[in-house]
C-alpha cells in the first residue's frame, strides 16, 4: 500500500498508466475508489496520480484542525515525493477548491487546472 510522508501526515496514493501525470483531487470524505471509471480510461494515455486526503480513506487521520490551504500543501508535498515537478490537476468539489489552492501557491507547477462541481472560496 504506498504511502507519502507528507508534513505531520501519510498520504495514501496509487499511480496508474503513463505519459504526463494528471493528479486527481478528490471531495470531502471520498476515497480513491470513487476515481475507478475514470483511472481506466485516461491511464490509457496519462500517468494518473489518486490519493485520499487527509482524514480519508487510508490517509492519516488528524487531530488538528486544517484547511484547503493545508490540504493543497499535502498534494504539493504527494508531487515531491514522486518527484513530479509539473503536472494536470483535476479536482472535483472540494478537490476543485484544494486545486485552486495549489495553483496559487505554486502556478509553475500547474500545466493545467480542471474543476468539475466546485466553487471557488477562500483565501487568495
Amino acid at each position: 500500500m504506498p504511502k507519502a510522508n507528507v508534513g505531520d501526515i501519510e498520504i495514501y496514493y496509487e499511480e496508474h498508466g503513463q505519459g504526463p501525470p494528471l493528479i486527481m483531487i478528490l471531495g470531502l470524505g471520498q476515497d480513491t475508489a470513487t476515481w475507478s471509471f475514470q483511472i481506466s480510461e485516461l491511464s490509457n494515455r496519462l500517468r494518473v496520480i489518486v490519493f485520499d486526503n487527509r482524514d480519508s480513506g487510508k490517509s492519516s487521520r488528524c487531530l488538528d484542525g486544517y484547511t484547503t490551504k493545508t490540504m493543497a500543501q499535502d498534494t504539493i508535498g504527494l508531487m515531491d515525493h514522486l518527484r513530479i515537478d509539473q503536472t494536470h490537476i483535476l479536482g472535483t468539489s472540494m478537490g476543485g477548491m484544494i486545486a485552486q489552492q495549489v495553483v496559487l501557491m505554486a502556478p509553475e507547477r500547474v500545466n493545467s487546472l480542471i474543476l468539475v462541481s466546485t466553487t471557488c472560496w477562500g483565501e487568495a
